[in-house]
Parts: structure tokens; sequence; C-alpha cells
């Protein structure tokens, strides 16, 4: 029960704290801030697809279409969460449901789209725009991959 605990605690706690920092990023002056000159800073985009804007979807069935393989993968990446036997697989589970979560609700608030505000660059060239929600699945992923390394391997 412990387990289950702690990958929805994550899983909510991430999706509120995308809710809470999209409204202020959103509604503040931050929306253009320095965070660290000539790497990162606060650029609003809008992206109709998914990673690194790939497979933009500009129709509303594509839209839908979207939305639903999206449902599907945050209701299984959610049952593996729920199954999850070990701490680090729950919280990397919960933190790659709340993300993919975060990711959903902007779909299908913003028309299909996700509001990414995160720009990290090398002066001035460019490397990707991504948002919390990408930055929680991303550790929630580092987690799986750091049990998986932790485990013993089973001799033959």
């Amino acid at each position: 029960m412990r387990l289950r605990a702690l990958g929805i605690s994550l899983a909510l706690l991430s999706l509120a704290a995308n809710i809470a920092f999209q409204h202020v990023v959103m509604n503040t002056g931050m929306a253009r801030a320095v965070l660290v000159p000539g790497l990162a800073d606060f650029r609003p985009a809008w992206n109709n697809g998914v990673s690194f804007s790939l497979f933009a979807q500009d129709t509303a069935t594509g839209r839908y279409l979207l939305i639903a393989l999206l449902s599907v993968i945050t209701a299984v990446v959610l049952a593996m969460m729920w199954r999850a036997t070990s701490r680090l697989s729950s919280a990397g589970l919960g933190l790659i449901a709340g993300g993919a979560l975060g990711n959903l609700l902007d779909r299908i608030r913003y028309e299909g789209a996700v509001f990414d505000f995160l720009s990290l660059h090398l002066g001035r060239m460019p490397l990707f725009v991504c948002n919390l929600p990408d930055i929680f699945i991303s550790a929630g992923v580092v987690l799986l991959v750091l049990e998986a390394l932790l485990k013993p391997v089973a001799a033959d």
C-alpha cells in the first residue's frame, strides 16, 4: 500500500506543480526571463506534436487520435505504477504518470498542443524547448534505469 501511495503522491504532486508553474509563466513577466545566460531561459512555445515537435497534428482528427493514444499510454503507466514492487519503480512510474497526465491535460485544454516554456540552448544554438511534465517523465525514466542497474544479476 505504501508503494501505491508513493506513486500516486508523486503523480499528483507533479501534475499540480505543472499546473501551478504554467499559470505563473503564462500570467507573469517570467515568460521571457533568462535563467542561465547562454544556456536556459523561459521562452513559451506551443507544441502540437510529440517530442521535438515530431508528428505535429493540425487537424481535429489527428489531435483526437493523439489524445486517445496518449490516454492509453498514460493508463498503462498508471497500471504499472499500481503494480510496482519497489520504491524506485513506484517513484519513477509516479513521475512518468504525473508528467504524462500534465501533457495530456494540456492537449485537452489547448486544442491538442502542450505549453512548452523552458528553452535550452548553447549560446545562440537552440537545443530544445520542454516543460515540467517532460522533466518529470525524464526523471522517472532515470529512476527506472537506476533501478535496473542496481538489481543483482541472477546466476544461471
